[in-house]
């Protein structure tokens, strides 16, 4: 019995020991993950894949190593096919791990839907509610700075249709201000033509006023013309002919 017992418990023993050793052994993909050496991570979840294709927790993280490598489409294959996965826990972590793709692909939509499922899975992770609510304040942002945007160009598009109304009717009415200035020009140019022409006609006929050195001369002229008739008269008398005055005054 005692030899029975003992061996007992040295199995149980063995046991134990070689549980804790595969729970505590390190994974050389996860040590080389956490190093930054993603080339060498990826490398040993590839391989691990061609002999276990079907592992989802391999899946889970060759995707999340191809996420750090920013290897965006290998990810997404990897970690969409890790979801076959039934442990809640590590679906909520491909969902919070897909979400960050979405993130990183500027898909908000899909971010929030991975974020959310992963919430789900696992209420007591805080990472993936500081995502999407985070994402929900930043998209509710956009959409109030997209309808502001759009309330701007609204009132502009409706302050440049004024504004040429406005311009149309002030060049409507400045033609017409230049129209009429231009008849009442015309008018006013016509009025001083004639009249311009009127005077000119009146002061053609009107007597100029002579000065007084004019009017001597002439006196003179007229004594000078005196003179030579009265000289042609006598001398005709004289010849017995009679000689017509050229004026008489």
């Amino acid at each position: 019995m005692r030899r029975i017992d003992q061996n007992k418990i040295f199995r149980l023993l063995t046991l134990v020991i070689f549980a804790f050793g595969l729970l505590y052994a390190k994974d050389p993909g996860i040590n080389a993950f956490y190093k930054g050496d993603y080339k060498k991570a990826g490398d040993y979840y590839e391989a691990r894949l061609n002999k276990d294709k079907e592992n989802e927790k391999i899946m889970y993280n060759s995707g999340t190593t191809a996420l750090a490598k920013k290897d965006y489409e290998k990810a997404n294959s990897l970690l969409m096919q890790s979801l076959a996965n039934e442990n809640n826990a590590q679906l909520a972590k491909a969902h919070y791990n897909l979400g960050q793709l979405a993130v990183q692909q500027e898909k908000t939509e899909e971010a929030l839907e991975h974020f959310k499922k992963s919430m789900i899975y696992d209420p007591d992770d805080p990472n993936s509610k500081i995502m999407y609510e985070h994402l929900r304040r930043v998209q509710q942002q956009q959409e109030q700075q997209q309808q502001q945007q759009e309330q701007n160009q609204d009132q502009d598009q409706e302050k440049n249709q004024d504004q040429q109304k406005q311009d149309q009717k002030q060049d409507k009415q400045d033609q017409q201000d230049q129209e009429q200035q231009d008849q009442q020009q015309a008018e006013q140019d016509q009025e001083q033509q004639q009249q311009s022409e009127s005077q000119l006609s009146e002061d053609d006929l009107q007597a100029q006023e002579l000065t007084k050195e004019q009017a001597k001369n002439i006196l003179n002229a007229m004594k000078e013309d005196e003179k030579e008739s009265m000289k042609k008269l006598i001398m005709s008398k004289a010849k017995g002919k009679k000689i017509k005055r050229s004026k008489e005054w």
